[in-house]
């Protein structure tokens, strides 16, 4: 078996380790390589919604958003839990079901949420 930890480092391997050793900030960045900010999501996503109001001005259109994001949110954690399975990382796995889970529980609450008379996303009792 082989080990990733050497016996020894010279010093002239870590001061090279150190100096290309990522900064604190980046550490705590959670952002993609495309190095998106916080500031641009909010950006693009206020801007998604005002024009989506200016096209249809209904809060059906809203509701529609949410429950169109709750199901890829849906997806999304799922295939994660999946995948976390695969890998044999349980916990991990059970985490994203859960919050899966969370989400499906959103959106049973906004198929029960009528907000106008059209509201066609409203679960109708017959």
């Amino acid at each position: 078996m082989t080990s990733s930890v050497p016996d020894s480092f010279s010093l002239d391997e870590l001061s090279n380790m150190l100096a290309n050793a990522p900064q604190e900030d980046e550490l705590h960045n959670t952002n993609d390589d495309k190095g998106v900010t916080p500031e641009d999501i909010r950006r693009v996503a206020d801007e998604a919604l005002e024009y989506a109001s200016e096209r249809i001005g209904t809060p059906v259109l809203h509701k529609y958003m949410m429950m169109t994001i709750c199901c890829r949110m849906i997806e999304w954690h799922t295939r994660m839990g999946e995948l976390q399975i695969e890998a044999g990382h349980t916990e991990s796995a059970f985490c994203w079901l859960r919050d899966a889970g969370k989400f499906q529980s959103m959106m049973d609450s906004l198929v029960n949420i009528c907000v106008d008379d059209d509201d066609f996303t409203c679960k109708q009792d017959d």
